[in-house]
């Protein structure tokens, strides 16, 4: 490379540099934040979905938040040892939880926790996918249909790896049981990670996760998908039908999203909630996100709070009746 050439690419990535710092120093400077890093706190152990997206968001995100973001894994009492600590800490937007519907909108209705609903005010969803109903090649069922005829002539012998009581799969295999009107035991492992570690190592015979965690080891085929809950196929895997299309009604999808303790000054929201828009409209970042088989559907924190709420009543009215 000629030496004009060299200085050239060195110039442009200064400016690029320059142009990223000055962006963060704007932001510093305009911001209603403390100037100290933003601890972003994932409520399930390492390796499943939530960590996964949280590695990504807290490596690109200072660039579009104007502060460093920490990754923190605090799990524990199916997310709520996290939710806990993040609802009791100061409301100034230097703590925020990377919530779920079950986390924020089921459990604190159905049990008793150390924290309530409205010990949280939403920033921002970032997505929302559904769950795949996975299994290993060496199982004696490899279709869905061939799961509930198996758990039929053999009440109570399929075991799968499930969260944590009202979590996501918890949830989903329920469904799945009342609508195929079958019997299957769970075995509670605290998030994705565990759950899948546990059903290759032939200690489970089935689980339903989040394509981020299960996608790998359905493309090197240590895993078989069986149906979709979404009412639509995921593009991704298009090969794997919707449990709909099976002839079960389950559909469920699993949003993640950032929620601030209660609190939190409206001027702090709205920062948070542009800066996360900002981050899931970078090019760089969506690119990372598509390669743990995810994408993006961003809410900012006003649609997030009606949509929040609306779900909140939903399941008020499915699991309570009022």
């Amino acid at each position: 490379m000629s030496h004009l050439v060299l200085s050239r690419t060195v110039l442009a990535a200064s400016l690029a540099a320059a142009a990223t710092l000055t962006t963060g120093q704007v932001l510093a400077e305009e911001s209603h934040l403390p100037d100290e890093p933003i601890r972003f706190v994932t409520p399930y152990p390492a390796g499943g979905s939530h960590s996964l997206h949280a590695g990504i968001i807290t490596a690109v995100g200072e660039e579009f938040l104007g502060r460093p973001l920490i990754s923190v894994i605090r799990g524990g009492g199916g997310g709520a040892v996290a939710a806990a600590e993040v609802a009791g800490s100061t409301a100034d937007g230097t703590m925020l939880l990377f919530g779920d519907p079950t986390i924020n909108s089921l459990r604190p209705q159905v049990e008793d926790l150390p924290y309530e609903m409205d010990d949280f005010v939403p920033v921002a969803r970032i997505n929302y996918s559904p769950a795949i109903f996975v299994t290993t090649p060496d199982q004696p069922f490899q279709s869905i249909a061939e799961l509930v005829e198996y758990a039929e002539e053999n009440p109570d012998e399929v075991v799968y790896s499930s969260d944590n009581r009202n979590g996501f799969t918890f949830t989903v295999f329920e469904m799945l049981k009342a609508t195929a009107d079958i019997n299957m035991r769970g075995v509670e492992l605290g998030g994705g990670g565990p759950a899948v570690t546990q059903l290759l190592g032939g200690n489970t015979m089935a689980y339903a996760g989040d394509p981020s965690v299960v996608g790998e080891h359905l493309e090197a085929g240590s895993l078989v998908g069986l149906c979709v809950t979404d009412t639509e196929r995921f593009e991704a895997y298009g090969d794997i039908p919707t449990c709909q299309e099976e002839g079960y009604d389950v559909v469920f999808q699993f949003w993640r999203g950032v929620m601030a303790p209660a609190g939190t000054s409206d001027e702090v929201i709205a920062e948070l909630s542009d800066g996360f828009q900002r981050l899931t409209e970078d090019e760089g970042f969506l690119r990372l996100v598509g390669q743990i088989g995810s994408g993006i559907q961003f809410l900012d924190h006003e649609a997030f709070a009606e949509a929040l709420s609306s779900e909140q009543a939903a399941l008020r009215e499915a699991y309570l009746g009022n």
